[in-house]
């Protein structure tokens, strides 16, 4: 009931800040009626004395809060309200009483509080493929499957480029050990363009002697990504060092798709070139899917598809389950 209660009173205040307000308004203007109340007249995330909320209101001053989503996610929010997207029903739903043009505006204001430049804009953080390392930093945690092999994967951001890396690998096949390796890794974003709808990382992965590991191995790596006409390209070169035998080759990643509503079909090429043996060139079609409302449960399901090289008919299904846990809690959002 007071909930309800709590509800009913926003509302009666929001209804009357619209009507003092026209599509000629500010942005600041207009989070001054609608939003100051429950986040703060300086954004973050004080409410008004009068006002008790079951959640915490964000931070929307917060550099990684307001550029980590694109702004149609910002839009969907206010338009829908927050239980839409399984959020707190203390977020109310603008999109009965005001204009498309002004939320647009109150958002764009939102995401105007970081003064911090260098952060990438959530436009350029693309769906993940499987393979291709993604040139975007993030906090996200993977867990990804590759035939009978698993990678425990865990990202974490750094600041306003950078991101860490850690992998935990898992091999069960005919061998009494499950145990495959470990693998860090340091991505930075080098360059990103909003305009251009690109971006470019390059970072550095090292695997020790552990496990199946019996030497050192390096892989320098470059990354970028970029949205044309509705599709998605992403790319990544890697070359790879191995201790006492020094280079030990290159690799080509690249990777298209196109979102379909919560779907992004999408398919890769993985090209290998071993300084010794044989080339490898392999496809990987899949699907990438958003699994919560709030989009930050996610999965993928795919195949490898060898064309050529010693494994050439020997397919194998790939996938992955992904949570992004800078946007929420596992279990909320749905």
């Amino acid at each position: 009931m007071r909930r309800t209660l709590r509800l009913i009173a926003c509302g009666a205040l929001w209804a009357c800040s619209l009507s003092a307000q026209s599509p000629s308004d500010s942005g600041a203007a207009l989070y001054a009626a609608w939003c100051a109340r429950c986040h703060g007249a300086d954004a973050r995330g004080t409410p008004a004395a009068s006002v008790r909320t079951d959640v915490p209101p964000a931070d929307l001053a917060s550099c990684p809060v307001s550029t980590a989503e694109t702004d149609d996610q910002w839009v969907g929010i206010v338009t829908r309200g927050g239980a839409a997207f399984g959020l707190s029903l203390d977020m109310p739903a603008y999109g009965e009483g005001a204009t498309a043009e002004q939320i647009r505006m109150v958002v764009r204001y939102v995401r105007s509080l970081c003064r911090e430049r260098g952060w990438p804009p959530g436009e350029l953080n693309f769906p993940r493929p499987f393979l291709v390392e993604k040139a975007f930093p993030e906090n996200e945690v993977i867990v990804a499957a590759h035939g009978r092999a698993q990678d425990l994967i865990y990202e974490r951001r750094i600041g306003r480029r950078a991101q860490l890396e850690s992998v935990l690998s898992t091999v069960f096949d005919s061998l009494d050990r499950p145990f495959d390796g470990v693998t860090l890794a340091l991505k930075y974003n080098v360059w990103h363009n909003l305009e251009h709808r690109a971006l470019a990382s390059v970072g550095l992965e090292a695997t020790p002697a552990l496990g199946r590991r019996d030497r050192w191995e390096v892989e320098p790596f470059a990354a970028a990504g970029i949205e044309r006409a509705g599709f998605v390209l992403q790319g990544e070169v890697l070359g790879g060092w191995e201790e006492t035998e020094g280079l030990s080759g290159a690799s080509m990643r690249l990777g298209i798709g196109r979102e379909a509503g919560r779907f992004v079909p999408m398919v890769e090429a993985g090209w290998d070139l071993p300084r010794e043996g044989s080339q490898r060139l392999a496809l990987y079609p899949q699907v990438w899917i958003q699994l919560s409302r709030l989009g930050h449960i996610a999965a993928s399901l795919g195949a490898e598809v060898p064309v050529v090289g010693p494994e050439a008919r020997r397919s194998k299904l790939v996938g992955f389950l992904l949570w992004d846990f800078a946007d929420g809690p596992l279990f909320r959002g749905w």
